[in-house]
């Protein structure tokens, strides 16, 4: 499963729901924002983007994106195996692999993306998907 997201700037047409169902997309998510100062004047959001391997599963939970987590695995695997960034970055958009956005990866986002993988590295590396890889790991 794919999944992309597209940043909304001028206003949404029909014909803009249109191309993508015709282009075999479903409908997942319909996300609203509104400029709303607070009084000292500061923008104030109620919703926050869940860290990355991560979803939104009901109001209270979070859950794993297994796409989102495959990602992490590869870009963990490809740290063990001594690879660059630029080299990280040019293998996910060879397995196809998208940012968030939709777009493609760039060492700067894979370099953006590093303190998450920290973060979730002890339970990466606990994962089954993460014993299976290590099996496979050839260091050169």
């Amino acid at each position: 499963m794919r999944i992309i997201r597209d940043k909304v700037r001028d206003p949404i047409t029909l014909d803009y729901f249109q191309q993508r169902l015709s282009e075999g997309w479903k409908l997942r998510a319909v996300e609203w924002e509104k400029d709303d100062a607070t009084s000292d004047g500061v923008a104030e959001s109620d919703a926050q983007e869940p860290p990355y391997g991560l979803q939104v599963a009901d109001a209270e939970r979070l859950q794993r994106n297994l796409q989102e987590v495959a990602v992490l695995l590869t870009v963990l695997e490809m740290i063990v195996t001594e690879k660059r960034v630029s080299m990280i970055a040019d293998e996910l958009n060879q397995r196809g692999y998208r940012t968030r956005l939709g777009t493609r990866w760039t060492p700067t986002a894979v370099f953006e993306l590093l303190p998450r993988v920290i973060d979730m590295g002890p339970e990466l590396l606990k994962s089954t998907e993460w014993r299976e890889r290590r099996s496979n790991i050839r260091l050169q």
